[in-house]
């Protein structure tokens, strides 16, 4: 349960009143933004807000008081300030709602409250210290502003994307559909939290555009129009843009500044974030033109199908602590901007051959090489700390000694982790890693030897981060008197040692942190020692121990602290100097930064390619042109390691010009949405430089992966099951090449089953014969399994299933043919249906099975039954032409004898199933 909060309102009635008054009054809000109320010593949140955290945080609204009186009352709830930090982390992180926080400037009577700062997902700046902290930041923020307009006939979408963390603008201009499929492709690969669009815009156009952004669960804000004028944009990208050596001063020498639809996307951004505000900011920020053609395409319907993130829905957990995502099967980085850069990757997988290859040559010398991984994984990555981000807090100004600390300590380690990489001799590992990593311990090196001559590492090696006292007399002095307190703390060792009849240095320990300062320790197990000493004063109890006090430890620590405390207030002037100087290598830690992540990623990759069921292979990756796409006993990485699954693997074969269509049949819950999401997922995991779940590989470069999986409403976007299928398949035949992966499950179940059908003949048709791309097409429409005969590239497939004493068997095994029964009823005895619910449903099959599921000779038989079927009806179709060319002038007669004269030329081929027609007719 809980902890309830313990604070009362500090309000006299006169001031609730006051305070009520002013709440009722403020402007409205949606119900994704709640409002904070700052008064000094907690928080308080009113209204709707109150119950909603009362129960979010409490899990009783209980705890909610009302506060003033009629007309002017309300419910309140009081947050200490770990409640409120740990809400607010959760609001905006996780939920992705917007966040506001009132400070009252007047008295308690006089309510002159205003609005201190707000936070939305993707503007976090002002809550960069609350969220993150010491606390390392796993995710990248991102937020992007999107601006359309027209270049005579054609749609221009302008985009642009900031990355706090990475201080980067990201742009560029392209031509789209008007189901904005580019826009899409490119917001699933940067993944914003949050998307600025111009308010006030009702066009048909911009509805479209808002149920894309919102069903990419990106937070959508709008702006007044103004704020996307270019006009202002140079001068700010100007005091913002961090210029290389030898360039020219000045953004317009920039090509990114000719993009005039992203400009005014850029300069939204700037305004919204109010980046310009802030000096440190000033000449930190890089731009560069996003490269679409350098990723494969992603929908956001791959990115659900696939799995390839968590779902922020966790009610349906599989399996204890399984990895339920690839994101989280994959991710067993060690750092930061290791987790970071993963999350990127796997929404980026590359288009280019030499670049994939060269990620898959690393994770085989890591996968080859138990040493290597294990000592990187156990030891050299943990060392390292978030360069990114201290290299911006360094940038900024705002760095502190700890983190000069921090990033000496991790340079220190690099030639020890460079040398593992020196032992090995392959050309992707030097290029990559070896030679940059050997030029930045270089260029580190002054700053390492700054560090050594102005911080007092013995110091900062038990948490006391002080400058050198040889800087100045007085630290020297401060300096002197702290060593001798530090003998006097030590000579309390003994003493409280004694007194206790304990060891010293072994049982009990004089040890200090920045919350205590020096406190003694000892374990759990000797707690006994300090009961009924009154002379000891117990600080508190966990685990590791029990800390306390003696009141002469207690004295000597306050002067120790207040000596301390002048000492750090003497060496500011010469920290604001260390930290100047260090901030001139901040690019260099930052580029370090980068080259670790890509390290940490390549080895996890390793990592889980060992850590599997059974260890992942290396694909052989081919140009687009050989057109091939061959995976031997491929598995669904997330599947196979849940608890009590023996994971059936099976084979996926397509070449271009023999076989690129498969249509697979077969019943419920017998394997065919698993079938084709393995194939999407390691098509994915071999385009990211991942080892991929198969026996063998060989995967032909695809430039998409297209998705329309399962049934999802949309009810909360105003979109039924049937329009978000519709929406995500028209989507696919825009987006589509004959290099495309296309996965389809079961299309066309949200309307009539002959319209459907209808529908998903007509695009599977379509995607078979126009298109030609890679396909999985999974259906009920056993009728849909005749394209086979039309197209000589599609091929049907079916998951089998054994009726064994009227028990259902999945045998999960992918067979050529189609599947020869239904297994409906079954399914719904395997869920436990009512029996007499079973019996109806069997005589309604009865009722209403059509007479191609009749019994002839032959019908046993699926292929030899669809020949007779075949025949039967081209015999009826030559008999029918004939009729309808008879000369109508004959007789009555003699037309009879006309029509029984062809009846006997169709009974002469003595068909089986023209036969059964007629005994049943």
């Amino acid at each position: 349960m809980a902890v309830q909060p313990n604070q009362q309102f500090n309000m006299d009635p006169s001031s609730q009143q006051s305070f009520v008054r002013f709440f009722k009054n403020l402007p409205e809000k949606l119900n994704t933004t709640v409002r904070f109320f700052n008064r000094s010593d907690y928080y308080t949140l009113h209204g709707n807000d109150a119950l909603f955290a009362a129960q979010e945080i409490f899990k009783t609204t209980s705890v909610c008081k009302m506060i003033g009186a009629d007309p002017y009352k309300t419910e309140g709830v009081i947050l200490n300030k770990n409640h409120f930090e740990s809400f607010i982390r959760d609001l905006l992180l996780v939920k992705q709602y917007r966040v506001e926080v009132y400070i009252n400037q007047g008295t308690a009577k006089n309510q002159n409250w205003i609005l201190e700062y707000k936070g939305s997902p993707g503007n976090l700046t002002q809550f960069e210290d609350i969220l993150f902290g010491n606390n390392d930041i796993a995710v990248s923020v991102r937020v992007i502003a999107v601006k359309l307009g027209m270049e005579g006939k054609f749609r221009i979408v302008g985009l642009s994307c900031v990355d706090t963390t990475a201080t980067l603008f990201s742009v560029c201009e392209f031509q789209d559909n008007e189901s904005f499929s580019n826009l899409e492709s490119l917001i699933v690969t940067l993944a914003p939290k949050e998307c600025l669009l111009i308010q006030g815009e009702g066009s048909y156009e911009f509805q479209t555009l808002k149920q894309l952004i919102e069903r990419n669960n990106v937070m959508i804000t709008t702006r007044k129009k103004n704020e996307f004028s270019s006009e202002s944009v140079i001068q700010d990208l100007n005091t913002l843009i961090r210029f290389k050596k030898g360039q020219q001063q000045n953004v317009q020498s920039l090509p990114e500044v000719n993009l005039t639809f992203a400009m005014s996307a850029t300069s939204a951004l700037i305004k919204y974030l109010d980046l310009t505000s802030d000096e440190g900011n000033l000449n930190q920020f890089s731009i560069d033109q996003i490269k679409q053609s350098r990723y494969l395409k992603l929908d956001s319907a791959a990115i659900k199908a696939l799995n390839i993130e968590p779902r922020i829905d966790t009610s349906c957990v599989l399996n204890g602590n399984a990895p339920t995502s690839i994101l989280n099967l994959l991710d067993k980085c060690r750092t930061p901007q290791g987790h970071r850069l993963l999350a990127q990757w796997i929404r980026q997988p590359l288009k280019d051959l030499s670049l994939i290859k060269e990620r898959h040559d690393i994770v085989e010398v890591l996968v080859n090489d138990n040493e290597l991984r294990s000592n990187l994984n156990e030891d050299h990555l943990r060392r390292i700390p978030d360069l990114q981000v201290l290299a911006k807090k360094l940038a900024r100004k705002k760095a502190t000694l700890q983190d000069c600390y921090k990033i000496y300590t991790c340079m220190s380690h690099l030639p020890i982790l460079l040398e593992q990489f020196l032992k090995i001799n392959i050309i992707a590992l030097k290029t990559m890693f070896t030679d940059p990593l050997s030029e930045f311990i270089k260029d580190m090196d002054k700053f390492q030897q700054m560090v050594e001559q102005t911080i007092d590492l013995d110091s900062a090696e038990k948490g006391d981060f002080l400058v050198r006292p040889e800087f100045d007399d007085e630290l020297k002095e401060l300096k002197c008197t702290m060593d001798e307190i530090e003998i006097k703390l030590q000579a309390q060792l003994n003493k409280v040692a004694d007194d206790l009849s304990i060891e010293a240095g072994k049982i009990l320990k004089l040890e200090s942190n920045q919350q205590f300062g020096y406190y003694f320790r000892v374990t759990l197990k000797e707690e006994k020692v300090l009961r009924n000493k009154k002379q000891y004063i117990i600080l508190d109890s966990n685990k590791s121990g029990v800390r306390f006090r003696s009141n002469k430890l207690n004295d000597l620590n306050d002067e120790y602290i207040g000596i301390r405390d002048k000492y750090i207030m003497e060496q500011k002037k010469v920290v604001a100097e260390i930290i100047e100087i260090a901030a001139g290598y901040s690019n260099t830690i930052k580029a370090i930064g980068n080259v670790l992540a890509s390290i940490d990623v390549l080895t996890a990759f390793a990592s889980a390619a060992i850590c599997a069921n059974k260890p992942y292979v290396r694909p052989e990756m081919l140009p687009s042109e050989k057109g091939e796409f061959n995976l031997i006993q491929v598995r669904h990485p997330c599947l196979e390691v849940q608890e009590g699954v023996d994971y059936i693997a099976n084979d996926i074969n397509f070449k271009r010009g023999e076989c690129h269509f498969c249509i697979i049949t077969g019943p419920n819950m017998g394997g065919k949405s698993t079938y084709i999401r393995s194939a999407g997922v390691t098509a994915l995991m071999a385009h990211i430089g991942s080892f991929v779940p198969c026996d063998q590989a060989r995967i032909s470069l695809l430039d998409c992966i297209l998705a329309r999986v399962g049934a999802d409403d949309c009810q909360l976007k105003g979109l039924s099951t049937f329009m978000m299928e519709m929406i995500e398949t028209a989507a696919i035949l825009k987006t589509a090449t004959c290099n495309s992966l296309v996965l389809i499950d079961e299309l066309g179940r949200g309307t009539s089953t002959y319209e459907g059908c209808g529908i998903a003949w007509s695009i599977a048709e379509y995607l078979a014969k126009e298109i030609k791309c890679y396909c999985l097409f999974a259906t009920h429409f056993h009728e849909i399994t005749k394209l086979e005969e039309e197209i000589s590239t599609v091929k049907n497939q079916h998951v089998t299933a054994l009726v064994d004493n009227n028990k259902l068997t999945l045998l999960y095994k992918i067979k050529p043919g189609i599947c020869d029964q239904s297994f409906g009823i079954h399914v719904a005895k395997m869920a436990n249906f009512p029996q007499d619910v079973i019996e109806f449903a069997k005589r309604k099959q009865a009722e209403l099975e059509d007479y191609q599921d009749s019994l002839f000779e032959g019908s046993d038989n699926p292929q030899k039954k669809r020949k007779i079927i075949q025949e039967a009806e081209i015999f009826i179709a030559e008999f029918i032409d004939k009729c309808k060319n008879l000369d109508l002038s004959l007789s009555d007669a003699e037309l009879k004898d006309k029509i029984l004269t062809f009846k006997e030329e169709v009974l002469s081929h003595k068909n089986p199933y023209i036969q059964m027609l007629l005994t049943a007719s």
